[in-house]
């Protein structure tokens, strides 16, 4: 690593540093927000298996004359033909979902195969009352519908519906009107995926839809899943894809916000870090609205962010409009199925470099992690052997670069003695020292090009091991979670940057670095002591900067620096000292020989010029 590089990955951590801090909220910040905004009330989703619960989930209510009587008319949507809240448990290989005629839709999911930090099922809606998803317009009497507010009949009677692998099932909910109208939502749901298929009927119910369209909404936050809240916020927003753009929403601003889109637009989603919600209509839309509230939890200072989204959809004479809905992580395999543009929501890096980092991690990071990760069956162990192979695929560029190091610490006497004749002239010790570089044949330079080629992989990593379900919650040796920090203790104090712990695979791969360092000589051929000092203090900035990201990119560096250092020490053996001085040698004695010349051609010269006079 020659000075170049050195001040190239300063100014790139620099860069980094300098996003972290931008996009990190102040403590002062935190506590103005805590004293201007309360937290969104939430009510808990009681936690008994459905098989305790069947026998509670009917529950009468008062009249709606008695109930409602606060509540403004609704016209011909206010006649309600049920006055009871009825669930139906719906059990798949791969969630628990509890949907309700409140709404007429899911009301709860819990995915079976994923946990919050703290154990429990992960929640991807945060109400629990009544459906998450509600069909909103103004009727012709000018009154603004929301059907999660309205009481639907359920047409699917069982209360539990176990579905098996490669089965579905189907349920539907009839929202009946005084004059014998109605409206009908048909969920179809498939066992072996996050996708349900939602048809929603208008059977004369449409006469009352007030011009002619209406808006499927999304409507409760995805509660968090993870310990650092503060990491989770920032990958948690809204999108919609329109015209092969994808366009993210995410404001900073405290309060409600929102954006309105016009035309057709292909989906749209809300997402936290893992996990997301998307709404694809099968048929052309007219629009979508995306809509944020950002609230600050007095508890602990963090922002709660609730993000909803909705498809506008214009009524043309057909009965039937059709949905894809998916409910579950940011799983590729899964994303890909339901619309591969979905999983360009994750964040694989900045939007300058996702022309490299989105193929990398589709066509060669996930294929090689799902192909070895199911034979070893451990996501610390695939990590270890795709450092290995990438160290495999750039060993022809890190060679030569290695031997450039060698060579230029085998130079070191003569760069020094060079240094010194010149240290009046910089100008003069420049050229000696490219003519000492060209007569031992090393190009100071040649330790450039690997680092640049992996500056794209080590973003592609950075983001991917953070952001990827991959690795969210895999164990390796004492790191609970490979997308997490592998905190080894606390501290009692918080240090900026760093945080309030101290992480394993960090202070292994900082040890490394320093060995590294030591191994290639590049602390005895930095040209002065303030380069010299800063080769050294690049792994502590790696040190701060990487204390409170993920685990697998610690164990990545780590056993990727492991092999550059064990490539290092071979090359450095097999580096011919003797020979490589030898070429310096003889070309110091050609000089010598030809200045010789010259100074006896002067010398004649002088001679004759001295006869003629």
């Amino acid at each position: 690593m020659d000075r170049n590089t050195v001040i190239g990955f300063v100014l790139i951590f620099g860069l980094m540093l300098a996003w972290m801090y931008t996009t990190m909220p102040s403590q002062e910040e935190l506590e103005r927000q805590r004293r201007e905004r309360m937290a969104r009330d939430t009510i808990p989703e009681m936690q008994e298996p459905p098989e305790h619960r069947f026998d509670q989930e009917r529950e009468p209510l008062e009249p709606m004359d008695d109930r409602d009587a606060d509540r403004p008319s609704l016209g011909v949507f206010g006649y309600q033909a049920v006055s009871d809240t009825v669930s139906t448990w719906v059990e798949t290989p791969r969630y628990r979902a509890r949907f309700t005629n409140l709404g007429g839709g899911p009301a709860s999911m819990h995915l079976k195969n994923h946990n919050v930090w703290d154990d429990g099922l992960v929640q991807l809606m945060s109400d629990t009352t009544r459906s998450a998803y509600s069909v909103e317009f103004l009727s012709t009497e000018n009154y603004n519908i929301e059907t999660d507010q309205l009481l639907f009949r359920p047409l699917t009677t069982d209360p539990s519906i176990t579905i098996g692998p490669g089965e579905n099932a189907t349920l539907q909910y009839e929202l009946l009107l005084d004059d014998d109208s109605r409206l009908i939502y048909t969920y179809t749901i498939d066992a072996d995926t996050y996708q349900i298929l939602l048809s929603i009927t208008f059977d004369g119910a449409e006469q009352y839809i007030s011009g002619r369209s209406y808006e499927l909404t999304w409507k409760p936050a995805i509660p968090p899943t993870e310990r650092d809240i503060a990491s989770e916020e920032q990958y948690t927003a809204a999108y919609s894809y329109a015209g092969g753009v994808l366009e993210r929403f995410q404001p900073s601003d405290q309060g409600y916000s929102e954006t309105i889109i016009t035309g057709n637009v292909d989906w749209v989603a809300s997402k936290s870090k893992f996990f997301t919600q998307i709404m694809k209509s099968q048929e052309p839309t007219d629009g979508a609205i995306l809509s944020a509230e950002l609230s600050t939890d007095p508890g602990n200072g963090e922002t709660i962010h609730n993000y909803n989204t909705a498809l506008r959809t214009r009524l043309t004479g057909s009965d039937s409009y059709n949905y894809q809905l998916y409910l579950g992580p940011l799983d590729y395999g899964h994303l890909r199925n339901f619309d591969p543009k979905t999983y360009d929501m994750v964040d694989t890096g900045f939007r300058f470099i996702r022309w490299f980092s989105d193929p990398f991690v589709k066509y060669i990071i996930l294929p090689f992690f799902w192909f070895v990760g199911g034979i070893t069956g451990n996501m610390g162990v695939t990590i270890i052997l795709f450092a290995v192979l990438i160290k495999i695929v750039l060993y022809p560029l890190t060679k030569k670069s290695f031997e450039s190091m060698a060579a230029m610490r085998e130079l070191q006497p003569e760069m020094e003695a060079i240094k010194e004749k010149y240290k009046d002239d910089p100008q003069k010790q420049q050229q000696a020292t490219m003519k000492l570089f060209k007569t031992a044949k090393v190009n100071p330079l040649g330790s450039c090009l690997p680092n640049l080629l992996q500056i794209p992989v080590l973003i592609t990593f950075w983001r991917f091991f953070q952001n990827s379900i991959e690795v969210r919650q895999e164990r390796f040796l004492w790191a609970e979670d490979l997308s997490a920090p592998d905190i080894l203790f606390n501290l009692p104090f918080t240090i900026p940057l760093m945080g309030d712990h101290i992480a394993g695979f960090v202070l292994l791969m900082t040890a490394s670095m320093v060995i590294q360092m030591r191994v290639s000589g590049q602390g005895n051929t930095a040209p002065n002591p303030t380069l010299k000092m800063m080769q050294y203090v690049l792994p502590v900035m790696l040190l701060f900067i990487f204390n409170r990201l993920s685990s697998g990119l610690s164990l990545y560096y780590l056993i990727y620096n492991a092999l550059s250092i064990a490539q290092q020490m071979m090359i450095n053996k097999k580096i011919d000292h003797v020979k490589l001085m030898e070429s310096v040698d003889k070309k110091k004695a050609k000089e010598m020989r030809k200045e010789k010349m010259l100074e006896e051609k002067r010398a004649k010269k002088e001679k004759n010029s001295k006869k003629s006079n």
